[in-house]
């Protein structure tokens, strides 16, 4: 399932090329847009500018190479009833779609290393404050990120159709994650939400890390490990459910 993810990520390489453009031109766009709004001011929610822009070239970077196909995976091998080749292999549902996603991730950064120069000219970048701290966290995050696409792709077991959850799991998730403002500038209600929910994990808390806007990562890391189990536990409880909700249709 590995090597399937990872030969999948390579398949449609003029995609890919596509999203790396789109890339570039959101760094750029936001480097333009944040750098209008600073103006003369040398900091802002404890930001320099340079910081700002380093944290925001990072926080794309990680939303490309995080990014999770899993869902919209399961969901056409329910649509076309191809589910049941996978639930009549050997090993765990779960376990083969985590293994799918990884090895799609792999593919998806080997052709992302030659676009990062770019995005890294027209954004900017600093040398990192706690690389290993940002490795970590950054990791973890990761594993957030892959089980909540897996718990979103349990849910077409009842509904058959997940597009229009996903397509508002991945806006909410994305804001959330701080890929466009950083959780530092949220307000009132907005900033008290983002801290409580884990999608901070999967983006912001790594860049901030990064850029030395968090400095102790042992508060993050823990609450990550938190997060990390109490989503196993959830997919467990949902797979154990979800399974008995099959229906082969189309296949």
């Amino acid at each position: 399932m590995t090597r399937i993810g990872f030969r999948l990520a390579l398949a449609y390489r003029s995609n890919i090329i596509m999203t790396c453009v789109t890339m570039v031109a959101q760094v750029f766009l936001l480097r333009m847009i944040w750098t209008a709004v600073y103006g003369a001011r040398p900091v802002a929610a404890g930001l320099t500018l340079e910081a700002l822009l380093a944290y925001l070239t990072l926080a794309n970077l990680q939303a490309f190479a995080t990014h999770t196909l899993v869902s919209r995976t399961v969901h056409q091998r329910i649509r076309t009833g191809t589910v049941f080749f996978d639930l009549a292999r050997p090993v765990g549902y779960l376990r083969q779609m985590a293994a799918f996603q990884v090895g799609n991730t792999a593919g998806g950064l080997l052709l992302l290393a030659p676009v990062v120069p770019v995005v890294l000219l027209v954004g900017s970048i600093t040398v990192p404050v706690n690389g290993p701290g940002y490795v970590i966290t950054l990791v973890l995050g990761y594993v957030i990120a892959v089980q909540m696409a897996l718990l979103i792709s349990l849910i077409g077991f009842w509904t058959m159709e997940t597009g229009a959850i996903s397509l508002l799991y991945r806006l909410v998730s994305q804001f959330f994650a701080g890929t466009m403002v950083p959780l530092a500038f949220f307000p009132g209600f907005l900033g008290e939400l983002a801290e409580v929910l884990p999608f901070k994990y999967m983006g912001y808390v790594p860049a901030a890390i990064y850029i030395g806007h968090i400095s102790d990562i042992s508060g993050p890391v823990v609450v990550e490990l938190a997060w990390i189990a109490g989503l196993w536990g959830l997919l467990e409880l949902t797979w154990s459910r979800a399974h008995r909700r099959v229906v082969i249709q189309g296949g």
